[in-house]
């Protein structure tokens, strides 16, 4: 109301002062100089300790006059001295009020610094002219409105922005008047907020003639200016040629209409630009600085060459017949495009597998890259040993943008035994010689060895104590988790910000050292029951475990190290140990199940069931904390689905925006008038494509990385479109725009066919979860059974120990019991958007388990079996089986009933048709090229030819010390996994 008047200015300060010295008086000068007397004091501390029985007022008193003997006066004083020499004076001092005082003041000052430092612009201009500059306040112009660029001159034809800073107030509209030299009447055109910044904008195109300007805010008005437009020399036309670098294999390209520049890095791009008449010179000017001079390439062109090697902005300048230098063309954006690193994936097996050590594994790899693949490899390490490569192809002669190749792995070369493990990924590299070689790698999968025997014995023999499962791969499943987050660190550590990298190195060590905790208690349990006296094979599996636990230690402690390359050896050494010890522990379930009674018998009996019961007991605590991933997991997806439904909106309505001011046909600043929307919209955009990178990386999933890449491309669109949108262009900003929608829309589609597949496995592990517990609820009733016959010795320790082994076991089921209710459900709610009749099959299911109170009844059988009625147990434990027989049938409904989509299906048939395609061209090039160089070389020893069915491939590369290489197999499309699928590499 006031502004910064200078009457207002000295009303305020004299307020403000008076307010200062009020204060200081009433609460500083009065109090102090208020005079307390002795007597006063010594009242004020009897007040506050009544069992002084006022020996402090007395001695005061009497010791001011002479009414009394000395010898008595000092009998008074020293009774007060050793009263109050036991009295705690730090009471008379209020804490609670200073700190409460202290705490306002520390507020009070500390709002003031933020409002100072990030308040609205008015305050600290006003506090500045309030209380700092008291001779300068009623000089300078308290309120004003800074213009930029003021006066200036520019050529016919080119463009010209006006920025706004409003000084001393804040204000959300702010005008731009102006006023044509011919006309007589102030034009008023509304100004948009920065971006980024406090100022505001205005782009006047295509200035045609001389105006003034001005602008206004708030009745605060800048001083007028004046654009002054001269006839002089302007770029009327930029050709552009693009010379891409070499390796790219890319025709040189010619933009007729060019000016914004967007290609690779190392691209040589030649400029020649067209003037509408003769210049003296001419030069680039770039955002940098630094400047290009241009070359005369005939009356009225220059022409010049640049380097591309940054991205940024650059201006022609021109020097006219007057040497005078000026800007002659818009700014243009410079886009140095960085050549992204090949995408690899291995598309077969797609997931670990188990192998007898005999078996043949085959392994495709499927490598990507936008300009050129140069080499594709498969590298593999035994047992946590050195890691070697196998070439499966090298683009010397020809790369190309699509390799699909093979390696079949021949286990009987390895010498393996059951428990072994064979971790292997897939490596390519482009072909980029100018900023260097780009490089990614795949996940990492396994290859476990199992016994030979395994299958056919199983088959055979009755199942061991306990039923088997997936229980005893509890502490392999954790430790290949843990590898397979190492690896995936290694490989993104470039991508990652080094606070998350480094937290989460942190994180791991502290799940590998949670890991080893595990296995070292599961070993003092065994050793505490006497597993080592009872058979030599289970002295055997805790020396494995216990060779785990060492490779564990060192793991951890090069995690927390920050040396995760160093850490990956001993994690795969331990998980080779666990798998050993696993191996083994499934050979003695086989055992004992084909064993008759004995003392010893009942022995490994119990043991066995300690440890599958400890290893459940793991499954279930790692079950719970991955449900609880899942679910954030699961969440995170749903926003980005929705933010991603957002963004596709409000780009369509940009879009529609763009459209009608080309209609127009809207030729000034309002042309891009939705500048600040596409920001926003792109860095919203922007934060979701990091989000979903960081889920692809936590999730090991292929679908969100190209997810990531679609939304990647829109963004690149929406760029596009502002850039023409501030440049007034708005239909070819419509054009971008609309590209950018289809990405987004292709983002979205993708992102909800991820979630699809997310669903079809965790309905598959729910369904083997329950077939598993349903099995173990028949082994139960049969342990019931054996202890029902025997419930005569029911007083006998071997007894008692027996039933409490199997009162843990059915805890155990019913702590699984109940986590699989919590995942079907989980999974219910996932379908409810897209698969309704699954949703409604799984609810059915889950509420099985609620409604039959499946987990609590297993419970209070434990009571009953504790309390010695068996002969009751056996209604209740077949009321749980019918329960889960039930669960089991409803579950697989779910399945059967879970389909795709009509889109879904036409865009899975289109994946597995360009996969084919791919695959069919990538082997033709191969043949070829092996083809020219066997005419020029023949064959040679590591160069083979397949020339006909079952022979096992090419070699290339191959050394003779590297074991399993024998079928370094490029383009072969059928090798499959254990044997199975078969196929020909053909020559």
């Amino acid at each position: 109301m006031f502004g910064f008047k200078p009457g207002a200015l000295w009303a305020m300060r004299l307020l403000t002062g008076g307010a200062v010295v009020f204060v200081a008086v009433r609460f500083l000068y009065l109090p102090l100089r208020r005079r307390v007397s002795d007597v006063q004091v010594a009242q004020y501390v009897e007040e506050r300790y009544p069992k002084l029985e006022d020996r402090l007022v007395t001695a005061m008193e009497f010791g001011r006059g002479d009414r009394i003997s000395a010898g008595m006066l000092d009998l008074l004083i020293k009774d007060a001295l050793d009263k109050t020499n036991r009295l705690d004076f730090s009471v008379f001092v209020n804490r609670k009020r200073i700190a409460t005082h202290g705490s306002l003041a520390a507020g009070a000052l500390l709002v003031l610094l933020v409002l100072l430092s990030w308040g609205p612009s008015f305050f600290p201009y006003g506090f500045q002219k309030l209380y700092i500059r008291w001779s300068q306040a009623s000089s300078n112009e308290p309120l004003m409105v800074l213009v930029t660029p003021g006066n200036t001159e520019l050529a016919k034809g080119t463009d010209q922005q006006i920025r706004a800073q409003l000084v001393g107030f804040d204000s959300p509209e702010v005008k731009l008047f102006t006023q044509p030299e011919s006309a007589t009447v102030w034009t008023p055109l509304p100004m948009e907020p920065e971006t980024r910044g406090s100022g505001f904008l205005y782009l006047l195109v295509d200035m045609q003639s001389s105006l003034r300007y001005y602008v206004e805010s708030r009745g605060v008005r800048s001083p007028p200016f004046t654009i002054k437009v001269v006839d002089v020399p302007k770029v009327e036309r930029i050709q552009l040629t693009y010379r891409f670098p070499s390796y790219t294999g890319m025709s040189p390209e010619t933009v007729e209409d060019g000016g914004d520049i967007s290609a690779l890095k190392g691209t040589r791009v030649d400029f020649n630009i067209h003037l509408n008449q003769p210049a003296r010179s001419a030069r680039l000017l770039f955002d940098n600085q630094s400047t290009l001079a241009l070359a005369p390439a005939g009356d009225k062109a220059f022409s010049g060459t640049l380097d591309l090697r940054r991205s940024g902005s650059y201006v022609v300048q021109l020097v006219n017949a007057d040497a005078r230098q000026y800007p002659a063309s818009s700014e243009y954006q410079i886009e140095a495009l960085e050549d992204v690193p090949p995408k690899v994936t291995i598309t077969k097996p797609l997931r670990d597998l188990r192998a007898t050590n005999v078996e043949e594994v085959f392994a495709e790899v499927k490598a990507e890259d936008d300009i050129g693949v140069a080499k594709v490899e498969i590298r593999y390490a035994v047992n946590g040993g050195a890691e070697k490569p196998i070439r499966l192809f090298d683009g010397k002669s020809a790369s190309q943008p699509n390799v699909l190749s093979g390696h079949t792995f021949f286990l009987e070369e390895f010498n393996l035994q059951p428990g072994d493990v064979i971790s292997y990924y897939g490596k390519a590299i482009d072909n980029n010689n100018v900023t260097g070689p780009g490089s990614s790698s795949s996940d990492i999968y396994f290859i476990e060895i199992r016994p030979f025997e395994q299958k056919y014995t199983q088959t055979q023999a009755a199942p061991g104590p306990g039923g088997g499962g997936e229980a005893e791969e509890s502490l392999s499943r954790q430790q290949k988790e843990i590898i397979s987050a190492t690896f995936k660190l290694i490989r993104e550590k470039d991508k990652m910000d080094s606070k998350e990298y480094a937290d989460d190195l942190k994180s791991l060590a502290l799940v590998q050292g949670r890991l080893q905790a595990q296995a070292q208690g599961l070993i003092d349990r065994m050793q505490r029951r006497g597993a080592l006296d009872v058979s030599s094979l289970f002295a055997k599996l805790v020396d494995y475990l216990k060779a785990a636990v060492v490779e564990m230690e060192q793991a951890a402690l090069r995690l927390g190290e920050q040396k995760p390359s160093e850490a990956l050896p001993p994690e795969q050494k331990s998980l080779q140990q666990l798998m050993r010890g696993e191996s083994l522990f499934r050979e003695i379930q086989i055992s004992l199940g084909t064993q008759g009674s004995g003392g010893s018998q009942a022995n490994a009996e119990d043991l066995a069931d300690l440890f599958e019961l400890e290893l459940n007991k793991l499954k279930n605590q790692y079950e719970t904390i991955q449900r609880g991933e899942q679910q954030a997991r699961d969440q995170h997806l749903d926003e980005a689905l929705q933010r991603l439904k957002e963004l596709a909106q409000r780009q369509q309505q940009l879009n529609e925006r763009n459209r009608m001011l080309g209609q127009r046909g809207s030729s000034s600043a309002s042309a891009g008038g939705g500048g600040q929307s596409q920001q926003e919209l792109i860095e919203e955009a922007e934060r979701l494509q990091r989000q979903l990178q960081r889920l692809s990386r936590e999730r090991s999933s292929p679908e969100l990385n190209r997810v990531s890449s679609q939304l990647q491309q829109a963004i690149q669109e929406m760029k596009k479109s502002l850039d023409k949108s501030q440049q007034g262009s708005s239909q070819e900003a419509t054009a971008q725009g609309i590209r950018a929608l289809q990405q987004l829309e292709d983002a979205r589609r993708a992102l909800a066919r991820s979630q699809d597949a997310g669903l079809n496995q965790g309905l598959e592990r729910a369904a083997e979860e329950s077939k598993q517990l349903l099995e173990q609820q028949k082994q139960i009733q049969e342990a019931l059974d054996r202890l029902s016959q025997e419930k005569q010795h029911a007083g006998t320790p071997e007894f008692q120990k027996r039933r409490e082994d199997l009162s843990e076991r059915k805890a155990v089921q019913a702590d699984r019991l109940k986590n699989l209710g919590g995942q079907i459900e989980d999974l219910s709610k996932r379908a409810r958007k897209t698969q309704r009749e699954t949703s409604s099959k799984l609810s059915e299911a889950a509420g099985t388990i609620r409604d039959k109170k499946l987990p609590e009844r297993i419970l209070q059988s434990n009571q009953l079996m504790e309390a010695g009625y068996y002969d009751f147990i056996k209604a209740r434990e077949d009321f749980i089986r019918g329960g889960l027989e039930e669960l089991n049938k409803q579950l697989e409904a779910a399945r059967n009933s879970l389909g795709q989509t009509g889109e879904g299906k036409l865009e899975e048939r289109v994946s597995k048709t360009r996969q084919l395609a791919e695959g069919l061209e990538s082997m033709q090039q191969r043949l070829r090229t092996m083809q020219k160089g066997q005419g020029k070389q023949g064959n040679t020893p590591g160069q083979q030819q397949a020339s006909q069915g079952g022979q096992k491939g090419q070699q290339q590369g191959e050394t003779p010390n590297q074991s399993g290489q024998r079928g370094a197999q490029q383009g072969q499309q059928g090798q499959g996994q254990q044997g199975k699928q078969q196929g020909n590499a053909q020559g």
